[in-house]
């Protein structure tokens, strides 16, 4: 941290703090040379900006301005070749950014869209969180459970899905103005099959803010094997957020032409570049949607007719599934989480 004594400093010590790390504070950036190239991210007070350009410094990834001064931010942003956080309002991901650069280990977070409509993305992207959540035989201690992130203000809860539309905790009306460093949320959350859940509750759809979203989704990654976000397939910046936090994109395809012409369409609209097919049902060889649509293909999906019933039943995907669909979403549970579950 190159900083003077202050109010920004105070703000990033707070932010090491909480997320159990350790900063070497730099007040002379005349002294910067060696923590340069070694540290995990440098982080630049606004008003230390000239002086640490005025060094020629290598250019290295990492490195990020810090300030409220917005102007003196985007001043020296290319300079530094860096990446601006506005305070306070870019708190929470101050707290992201500090989280990735340390190195510590970290549940993947994975995006769930799906390629057209009724395609079972939300299905999908619930029975992965709550397989996920399962512990198989001989996966190493850490976290436990996963999570599911409902993003999708017109989808109508993904709660409901798992048949935990009663079942208290706190919602996204409630979550909506979190900020910064959060703790372990697991305790406030509906919990479904060891599964906690962040929905969306019944009523006026809520604004979702992309600062929120960041906070909540870091604090999960803490504490869950696994973290789920679904999507849905609007252009919010709630949505792209959730893509941009996102190490994984699956995009749920039916088997079909219309299906493959419509995922092709929803990767260019949301801008999805690290898209990976999973394709249901059967239609069109995987190679053939893999080469319609312009992604690859990650996984296959059988078709599931008994799905819609259990829904209806509040009956959560993975205990309403045949086991075909069971194994299927098992074993890409097992490949994104690297737990090696095997596909069926």
């Amino acid at each position: 941290m190159v900083a003077a004594p202050g109010e920004v400093q105070d703000v990033v010590l707070a932010a090491v703090a909480a997320q159990d790390l350790a900063a070497e504070v730099v007040t002379d950036p005349e002294l910067l040379a060696g923590q340069w190239r070694s540290a995990g991210t440098v982080l630049v007070a606004a008003d230390q900006a000239g002086r640490v350009a005025a060094r020629a410094l290598p250019h290295r990834a990492g490195v990020y301005l810090v300030g409220a001064d917005v102007a003196q931010l985007s001043e020296w942003s290319a300079p530094l070749a860096a990446q601006v956080i506005p305070l306070p309002q870019a708190g929470a991901w101050l707290g992201s950014v500090l989280a990735e650069g340390s190195g510590r280990a970290r549940a993947p977070v994975v995006a769930v869209v799906g390629g057209s409509g009724g395609v079972g993305a939300s299905t999908l992207a619930a029975a992965l969180a709550q397989l996920a959540a399962e512990n198989p035989s001989g996966a190493a201690a850490g976290p436990i459970g996963s999570a599911l992130v409902d993003v999708d203000s017109l989808g109508g809860g993904i709660d409901l899905l798992l048949g935990a539309e009663s079942t208290g905790g706190w919602r996204w009306p409630r979550l909506n103005a979190a900020e910064g460093q959060l703790g372990d949320l697991r305790h406030h959350l509906p919990v479904v099959d060891g599964v906690s859940v962040v929905a969306m509750a019944r009523g006026p759809a809520p604004d979702l803010a992309r600062e929120p979203l960041a906070a909540i989704v870091g604090a999960l990654r803490a504490w869950h094997r696994l973290v789920v976000v679904d999507t849905g397939r609007s252009q919010t910046s709630a949505t792209r957020e959730a893509l941009r936090l996102a190490g994984r994109q699956l995009v749920v395809v039916a088997s079909g032409v219309r299906g493959a012409a419509a995922a092709r369409q929803v990767v260019e609209v949301l801008g999805l570049d690290r898209a990976e097919l999973v394709v249901r049902g059967r239609g069109l060889p995987a190679d053939v949607v893999a080469e319609a649509v312009g992604c690859p293909v990650l996984a296959l999906l059988p078709n599931e007719p008994g799905l819609v019933a259990a829904a209806e039943r509040g009956e959560p995907p993975a205990r309403g599934a045949r086991r075909r669909y069971r194994r299927a979403v098992a074993g890409l549970a097992g490949e994104l989480t690297g737990t090696g579950q095997g596909r069926g």
